[in-house]
């Protein structure tokens, strides 16, 4: 960390290129005699740059705020801040961004002395990259790759670092002659940092945190010619009651490339147990979801999905608004090999089967022998479900009788724990083609249904498939 008055000549140079440079020279000069303008009549001020050494540029985005006071401001799209009003004497400022609470950076400034009627300009500099990651990595990390990940894993209600969090990557190394797939694991430090040091530049993957039985969805990981990237995770406390999910909400609004509102799409989240399903002006809201940092999909049939990763807190509503392409998401061939027994395990799939429901479980050598062109083919001759067609397309139904306030004959769909619904005679097939799917589960009534794959207030029959991309990952 630096906050450097010997180069407030730079500072100065900077602050009067503004005036100098620029293709809105109106809004140049405008924004330079803001910048440099006196303080207010009996106060001091500060002006600068927040320089970004971490990843190159300029910090946008920063707080500059002096310390115990409510005084602060934001540095714009070019790094540039003003702080008025600061009253004369000692003084001393603080550095606050996301970028910067991710990587546990604290900067403050050393003790200034402020002078009323006077200007400060300050030029202040964030960390080099190397020097932080020769502070976080191991030798080894550093000399064996030259890019990292890095993050933190706190408390979604609790809002308190989680130490001892282990933090998984898996990732697709390009540099080797046929594209292999590493893991690498890590455990976060007393302050919830963790780092994953020696990577490739160019890495495609995804990382998630596990605290005791609580697993986070994965977040994407994509680095392109890049030394850094970062991925954070909220942990919630799973509830003893394993019907009840949780208390987090989530709203937003859905439209399409030109703006207007997309009625009738759906959303859901990995782990929850509801649907939203937005209303003409296109809006949603999704209550009782579990807190933590989890995936939300947003479909609609016709359109290509969304998948966002969003952080959920009991306390504190979350938003989340999607805009949908029309076409479908174009998938990579994906080839379920020895990581599939892993994966089934972490999954659970492998303790719901060997309960003694053998019949309802499909592994991928039992979906190839039947030979299916559509993923609700597999349940023609499952015991409790039947397929209709309505020369439209194709629906799964439950053949018993459903108990306490259920509708006769509905099934519920989760796909790798995202729950689905069957809108239309075939949904289900356009959304996930056969050759998606890895594995499936299936339980002919709500009484036989595991607890987590219980939606509220309705008693059905349930479906769970896994797809081939979430066997693919150990």
């Amino acid at each position: 960390m630096r906050v450097n008055r010997r180069m407030a000549a730079f500072a100065r140079h900077a602050l009067a290129s503004v005036l100098l440079f620029g293709g809105a020279a109106a809004a140049q000069n405008q924004r330079a005699i803001e910048l440099r303008a006196p303080p207010a009549k009996g106060f001091a001020a500060i002006a600068g740059v927040v320089d970004d050494s971490i990843r190159g540029g300029v910090l946008s985005g920063a707080t500059v705020a002096l310390i115990g006071s409510s005084l602060r401001t934001t540095a714009d799209k070019d790094g540039f801040f003003r702080l008025d009003s600061i009253p004369a004497g000692e003084a001393q400022f603080a550095i606050l961004h996301p970028l910067l609470d991710t990587l546990s950076v604290v900067i403050t400034s050393p003790k200034l002395t402020m002078v009323a009627g006077q200007l400060e300009e300050l030029l202040i500099t964030t960390p080099t990259l190397r020097t932080v990651r020769e502070q976080v990595c191991p030798r080894g990390g550093v000399a064996t790759g030259t890019a990292m990940l890095a993050g933190r894993v706190d408390g979604a209600d609790e809002d308190k670092p989680m130490g001892g969090a282990v933090v998984s990557l898996v990732y697709v190394d390009p540099a080797t002659r046929t594209p292999i797939q590493r893991v690498r694991t890590t455990r976060t430090r007393a302050d919830g940092f963790y780092a994953i040091c020696g990577l490739p530049e160019t890495i495609t993957g995804t990382v998630q945190a596990a605290v005791g039985a609580f697993t986070s969805s994965e977040i994407p990981v994509n680095m392109k010619a890049e030394y850094l990237a970062t991925a954070s995770f909220l942990v919630g406390t799973p509830s003893k009651d394993s019907t009840i999910k949780g208390t987090a909400v989530l709203s937003g609004r859905v439209t399409d490339v030109a703006g207007a509102p997309m009625a009738q799409a759906q959303v859901a989240v990995e782990g929850g147990n509801a649907i939203g399903i937005t209303n003409a002006d296109g809006t949603y809201t999704l209550r009782g979801l579990p807190s933590g940092t989890t995936s939300a999909v947003v479909r609609k049939i016709g359109y290509s999905p969304a998948l966002r990763t969003v952080h959920l807190r009991a306390n504190e509503p979350q938003r989340l608004s999607v805009v949908l392409a029309a076409g479908v998401r174009a998938l990579p061939t994906v080839t379920v090999t020895g990581t599939m027994d892993a994966a089934l395990k972490k999954l659970g799939f492998n303790d719901r089967r060997n309960m003694g429901m053998r019949s309802g479980f499909l592994l991928p050598a039992d979906i190839d022998k039947r030979m299916a062109k559509n993923f609700t083919d597999l349940f023609r001759t499952m015991t409790g479900f039947r397929v209709t067609d309505s020369g439209m397309g194709q629906m799964i139904e439950g053949t018993r009788s459903s108990m306490g306030g259920g509708q006769s004959g509905c099934v519920v769909v989760y796909v790798d724990r995202v729950a689905f619904e069957q809108m239309s005679p075939g949904d289900l097939d356009s959304a996930y083609p056969i050759n998606m799917i890895g594995a499936v589960e299936s339980y002919a009534s709500a009484s036989e249904t595991p607890a987590e794959f219980q939606m509220a207030g309705r008693s059905c029959a349930t479906i769970v498939a896994w797809t081939k991309m979430k066997l693919s990952k150990p």
